[in-house]
């Protein structure tokens, strides 16, 4: 199909959204900003009828502060992400991982929903959202859903989302003088590229020298982002120092399943993946919360 016959519906209601997706769920996609389906559009990896265009709703465009929580509209694009005091404040690894998003005329244009339902592996938010414990919230004309981000991705670029569904935003717990968080990117260059590895981490509660909760995710390494749970546990409590670190780092080599494909082999990802576990909780647990 040529991409000139594919209709596009602008609705400009979140309730007009919605009806048009219950009308067409089986032959519609919904686009924000367009900057990973354009694409899979052209190559033939995705075949629609129509586009379901929610740029237009303001409504789902927003980064706002309640209860302790960031709550973030699905239409958010990543340079109010960045832009943000609240996310510098309170959510710096996302901060930095907006940062790694193409250039900015793509971070214009990008949205965070649109990385969510893109589920890329590699996506550079994801991790970030992992880390953070992130509740995605779904609506279609009935009801809402909140799910676990572990549990909406369900494999390779499959998530829990129904054909009469959109994210309507996604929440999580606001980190605090008391938290500590960094993202790292290994990319093929230093600007716009994909992931070939990056790893969040988020450790919470800082006890002296230790955190009761600590987080790992690692990006681009298994069909879906994936958490370094046997690192967690060694890190979790423990007195935090170079070596405790670097031991941990080793450990989140058992949750890789990495593969090969043109930006790196499978052997090669796993080369560098502890290094990059070792560096992130370097940075969060010594360096400072830097943006």
């Amino acid at each position: 199909m040529m991409r000139s016959q594919i209709d596009v519906l602008s609705p400009q209601t979140i309730d007009e959204a919605l009806t048009l997706l219950q009308q067409h769920q089986n032959t519609i996609r919904i686009i924000a900003g367009g900057s990973d389906i354009i694409i899979q559009l052209r190559d033939g990896a995705v075949k629609t009828e129509k586009l379901l265009n929610i740029l237009a709703l303001k409504d789902l465009r927003f980064i706002e502060e309640k209860d302790n929580r960031i709550h973030i509209g699905a239409v958010t694009t990543y340079s109010e992400i960045i832009r943000s005091e609240q996310i510098k404040k309170h959510a710096w690894i996302l901060l930095q991982a907006a940062k790694q998003i193409g250039a900015t005329q793509l971070q214009n244009t990008a949205t965070i929903g649109g990385n969510l339902g893109n589920a890329s592996p590699a996506g550079d938010t994801l991790p970030p959202l992992y880390a953070l414990g992130t509740i995605v919230v779904t609506r279609n004309q009935s009801a809402r859903r909140e799910i676990p981000v572990e549990k909406f991705f369900i494999s390779y670029r499959k998530i829990d989302l129904k054909p009469d569904e959109l994210i309507e935003e996604i929440y999580f717990d606001r980190l605090t003088r008391n938290d500590a968080g960094s993202y790292l990117k290994l990319g093929l260059r230093k600007a716009n590229a994909i992931s070939v590895v990056d790893v969040a981490v988020v450790l919470r509660g800082k006890r002296g020298n230790s955190y009761r909760d600590v987080k790992v995710a690692l990006g681009a390494v298994a069909p879906t982002i994936v958490r370094a749970r046997a690192c967690e546990q060694a890190l979790i409590g423990r007195r935090l120092t170079e070596k405790s670190l670097r031991e941990a780092a080793k450990i989140s080599l058992d949750d890789a399943s990495p593969i090969t494909d043109i930006r790196g082999s499978a052997e090669y990802r796993r080369r560098v993946l502890g290094s990059l576990v070792y560096q992130a909780l370097r940075k969060a647990v010594f360096e400072g919360n830097k943006v």
